[in-house]
């Protein structure tokens, strides 16, 4: 445990703990912005989807769409939440991914982390909704599903049925979808890997990441463009979704690891 400067106390990271056994390499891939992504692609979404084909960093593009020039304009950095410009970005992000699964304007103002009038926020819903119509229809969809037959289902064919008053359960049904969904990746795309490559031992899968180790004999370039695209999973919507990894490796331990540029 150390403290900075600041006073703030820093705890050591537990991943640091996990270490690869001796003669290996640990990976940690992640599913990069894949909640989101299925949101898009649920709504059927035009723009967005177009953004996260183009790598256009989505948050950055969200907080530019709703705010206009007082985000852009900002002082201070958007990764830096204690300046003007990088506590709009994270209030923004929180909005939409609350918005996203349901969240009531009353619930975001009641977030320390979001804060805000009850007013503010209705105003910041409106807005969304008007740039993407689509995710309003995809709440109502749920909702109609709710309502008859209480049960919701994800593009990979898998269902949840609630037996609880369908009433107040619409944000549950929201947040199953893509986490279902994404998570469902995670676990095909882990199968996948280890069928083509034999010598890859998988050891963890926490919702949208994998943690695996190999031998350092096969930590080559190559070898780790090919596991990346065994990795791709193929989601069924009519406009096909495939969601991309990034990739971490470690020689040391999975809380040391670095993003590869590959």
């Amino acid at each position: 445990m150390t403290e900075t400067m600041t006073g703030r106390v820093t705890l050591p990271s537990v991943r640091q703990i996990f270490v690869p056994d001796p003669g290996h390499v640990l990976f940690d891939v992640d599913l990069a912005g894949a909640d989101a992504q299925v949101v898009a692609w649920e709504a059927d979404d035009d723009d967005l989807k177009r953004s996260f084909r183009s790598g256009v960093k989505i948050h950055v593009k969200n907080a530019t769409d709703i705010y206009g020039d007082a985000y852009t304009l900002a002082s201070g950095d958007r990764k830096a939440i204690s300046t003007p410009k990088g506590k709009m970005y994270d209030a923004c992000k929180r909005r939409i991914h609350a918005t996203n699964y349901g969240a009531s304007a009353r619930t975001l103002a009641l977030n320390p982390d979001i804060g805000g009038s009850v007013r503010d926020n209705e105003r910041f819903q409106q807005n969304w909704f008007r740039l993407h119509p689509g995710i309003r229809a995809w709440h109502r969809r749920v909702e109609t599903q709710l309502l008859c037959n209480r049960t919701i289902h994800n593009r990979f064919g898998y269902r949840i049925i609630y037996f609880d008053r369908p009433e107040g359960l619409l944000p549950q049904a929201l947040a199953w979808v893509p986490q279902s969904t994404v998570a469902e990746v995670c676990f095909r795309g882990a199968l996948q890997l280890e069928e083509a490559f034999p010598f890859v031992q998988l050891l963890l899968q926490v919702h949208d990441s994998l943690v695996f180790q190999i031998p350092k004999s096969q930590n080559g370039v190559s070898t780790i463009q090919r596991m990346k695209e065994a990795l791709l999973v193929t989601i069924p919507y009519d406009d096909p979704l495939v969601i991309r990894w990034s990739i971490s490796s470690s020689e040391k331990s999975w809380g040391e690891c670095e993003e590869l540029s590959i």
